[in-house]
């Protein structure tokens, strides 16, 4: 009996795991950048002194994570069956829509990252990084005859 359900849930798992393999490093960097933003927010709320639960951490983490999880493959098999073939008649990348939506939900946590990094050192990293990426621009236009 034990051998049978083996069998059955590999039956049903290997090709959905194939089929998802496409965009597994998109739904692992949408995870990440999520739970890093978690890890921003603790920070935060443990430098201003805040209440931190686990019961307040798993109701804001494990809900973000699963419904971004989903939105990512949902749109997956939407952009397969559906949206691929129309993108390919302006762009020829492969999952357009799958990726603007993964890099949209990657750019909401860093934007949030942010802003807890912002209450607690002051300054924004982001601003920061900015303005060294202008000083580089400036120095090489500078260096150039």
């Amino acid at each position: 009996m034990k051998a049978t359900l083996l069998s059955i849930y590999k039956a049903l798992l290997v090709p959905l795991v194939l089929f998802f393999a496409p965009i597994y490093m998109m739904v692992f960097l949408v995870g990440l950048t999520t739970i890093i933003d978690t890890a921003f927010g603790i920070w935060k709320a443990k430098s201003l002194k805040e209440g931190i639960s686990s019961k307040k951490c798993r109701k804001g983490l494990v809900p973000k994570i699963k419904s971004y999880v989903i939105i990512v493959l949902l749109l997956f098999v939407a952009d397969y069956y559906i949206v691929n073939e129309l993108t390919h008649l302006f762009v020829s990348i492969d999952y357009v829509s799958t990726k603007l939506v993964s890099f949209t939900l990657i750019l909401i946590e860093v934007k949030s990252m942010d802003e807890s990094f912002e209450k607690v050192k002051g300054y924004s990293f982001i601003s920061k990084l900015y303005g060294n990426i202008k000083n580089i621009k400036k120095v090489k236009d500078d260096l150039e005859p």
